[in-house]
């Protein structure tokens, strides 16, 4: 008979008991069962629903079940590792069997001082991050109750992406571990809670996996990494313990991030001498023929002697070199500080690359193409930023590109995003400076400083401009095969597109009908332009797409002539519709051109406007073709 004080002697010791029926159902457990293990069951419940599925405890089911001795180590669904003893009813006892469970966990505050003092052993002698991390592990090994220890490090620069940084030279080689799976719940749940995580390795050992801990390198503003710890077979991990090796961690995440500060540190440095080099030489490089040709012009005028235009043009062309190069050490210094101003704006972005790409046409002998989308692409920008980023990538490809070559600009929708790829046939870049070549300062390998110009900022700042946009700025190349820039930017929503002005340009020798003509399509809610604010004003205002052109049939053939001329000078995507107005076409319109009665009549023009207008959909504003007009 068992003594009535039997669990107060039970209570005393570490291993806990429990008795099982054949199925495996609780019968009788202690009373301190599980404070002991780590496992909440009642009388009545099914053991399993406690342990982790694993070989060990198919073991046990069939032992218990056998009505046979067995003795092995299982994983609780606390994830705690323990051993367990299997001791088969005795006969004349109801079926099952007594469970013994053996706890494990280790509280060594002397290992953990060992460890740390062994990192900051290692930290003093060097402040490499690889060399550091190499350091802790072998001191984990070596120091503290564990098997493997390695450390993953978050790359800079992306997220959830780990690089294993060190692993112990005390390790297996082909072990499961070293299949580590860094989307993983645990080492995920680690990274964002910043606080250490147990987990199962499947498939290590004879019949069970193995108890891992992945406790987070938390530095003071963020988490650089993971510690993963292996125990032995028949170990877990005490919550004590965890939380010595937390603290272990920080240590190491302290060194880490200081080492890596160190590199950025030495590495800023490296690209100020550098920066300091190369801007010297760019900034004096316009100067000299510049000082040079104001000293021939000045002697020459102190002659008497006319100054020849070239030599003007020519101190003009180093002039704005110098200008260029101070306007991007500006832009690169308001963007440090978050201070680069931004104007957005309603924008169509074919518009955009038709004036940018006709100013290259005209300044370069080099043939460009332009390719754009019958819809119109709106976005939501700072036109002179943006127009900044395309003259930056449009001079790339010129400046790297050998003579003749062609460059395609092009424009395309995509989703939600609006794109523009400039394409060119030039020199290329390397695979392994891509990921850089948006860095301030930075310029490819293959680029010769001597041959190709500039501060290495052009680059920095456009990437930078795209992603205050809400958009990116991407490169696609191959060394000798030449590169594509992709600016994508969000586009804008058809309500927002079919809420914009459509824009009307007028031409009206008579006043008082081109006032009244104005009027009534400025109350219908149009954007009228008329050409009596001059030429000039005309440019000026055609940096959005003209929608349509309103044309009186009575204007002379001469202010017809200079106005269409004009007009065709202008960069333009798309065709724009011609409506003339008049009693009758005039002897210079093709036949079958539409026409609206002048004097105008208030309902029909806003109906010839809308009908015109009307011929293809809205919300991209697609446009008819031009109607030809024959001088």
């Amino acid at each position: 008979m068992v003594p009535p004080d039997f669990e107060n002697v039970l209570n005393l010791l570490p291993q806990a008991m429990l008795r099982v029926g054949p199925e495996l159902q609780v019968q009788w457990l202690e009373a301190d069962f599980a404070r002991k293990v780590g496992l909440p069951l009642t009388v009545g419940r099914g053991l399993l629903e406690g342990l982790e599925y694993s070989r060990s405890r198919d073991a046990l089911v069939r032992a218990v079940r056998a009505g046979r001795p067995y003795a092995g180590h299982l994983i609780t669904c606390a994830m705690r590792q323990v051993r367990v003893q299997v001791q088969p009813a005795g006969e004349g006892e109801p079926p099952g069997a007594w469970l013994i469970f053996d706890p494990s966990g280790l509280d060594d505050e002397e290992a953990f001082s060992q460890v740390v003092q062994q990192v900051a052993r290692a930290v003093g002698e060097t402040l490499d991050v690889d060399s550091v991390c190499s350091a802790a592990v072998l001191a984990l090994v070596r120091c503290a109750q564990v098997r493997r220890a390695e450390v993953f490090l978050c790359e800079e620069g992306t997220q959830g992406t780990l690089r294993r940084a060190a692993v112990s030279d005390l390790a297996d080689r082909d072990s499961p571990e070293d299949t580590f799976d860094p989307a993983a719940d645990p080492f995920q749940h680690a990274l964002a809670t910043r606080r250490a995580q147990i987990g199962v390795q499947r498939g290590y050992g004879d019949s069970m996996g193995s108890i891992f801990a992945a406790v987070p390198l938390c530095a003071p503003k963020r988490t650089v990494g993971l510690l993963l710890l292996y125990k032995e077979q028949g170990a877990s991990f005490s919550v004590r313990e965890l939380d010595l090796w937390m603290a272990a961690a920080g240590q190491l995440a302290v060194a880490v991030e200081n080492a890596r500060l160190l590199r950025e540190a030495q590495a800023a440095l490296r690209v100020r001498e550098e920066f300091m080099s190369i801007a010297s030489h760019e900034l004096k490089t316009p100067l000299t023929p510049l000082k040079l040709s104001l000293f021939t012009m000045e002697r020459r005028i102190a002659t008497g002697q006319p100054v020849e235009l070239a030599s003007v043009l020519k101190s003009k062309r180093q002039v704005d070199r110098l200008a260029g190069l101070v306007d991007d050490l500006l832009d690169a210094s308001r963007l440090e500080l978050g201070k680069l101003a931004m104007h957005a704006a309603p924008l169509e972005l074919g518009q955009l690359v038709a004036e940018v790409v006709d100013h290259f046409r005209h300044a370069f002998e080099r043939p460009f193409s332009v390719n754009v989308s019958r819809s119109r692409v709106w976005v939501q920008g700072d036109r002179d930023r943006l127009e900044q980023v395309l003259v930056n990538l449009l001079e790339n490809a010129h400046k790297y590109s050998p003579a003749g070559a062609p460059i395609t600009v092009e424009v395309e929708e995509l989703g939600d995003e609006a794109r523009i790829h400039v394409k060119d046939h030039g020199i290329g870049i390397p695979g392994a400076d891509q990921a850089q070549v948006f860095q301030r300062f930075y310029r490819a390998r293959n680029v010769s400083h001597r041959n190709f110009g500039g501060l290495g900022l052009g680059l920095f700042i456009s990437h930078s401009i795209c992603k205050m946009h809400g958009g990116n700025l991407s490169l696609s190349s191959a060394e000798g095969q030449g590169s594509t820039f992709s600016v994508s930017l969000p586009r804008m929503s058809a309500r927002e597109v079919g809420r914009l002005p459509r824009r009307v340009l007028l031409l009206d020798e008579d006043r008082i009908q081109e006032d009244e003509a104005a009027r009534v399509l400025r109350a219908e809610g149009f954007e009228v332009l008329t050409v009596r604010d001059g030429n000039e004003a005309l440019r000026q205002e055609a940096h959005l797409p003209v929608d349509l052109i309103l044309l009186s049939a009575s204007a002379s053939q001469k202010e017809v002539g200079v106005f269409l001329e004009t007009f065709a000078t202008l960069p333009r995507a798309r065709p724009v519709p011609i409506l003339l107005a008049g009693a009758r076409l005039p002897a210079w319109a093709q036949e079958g051109t539409v026409l609206c009665a002048r004097p105008y009549r208030q309902d029909e023009l806003v109906a010839r406007v809308r009908n015109t207008l009307a011929l293809t959909p809205d919300p991209g504003w697609p446009v008819a073709e031009e109607v030809m007009v024959r001088m």
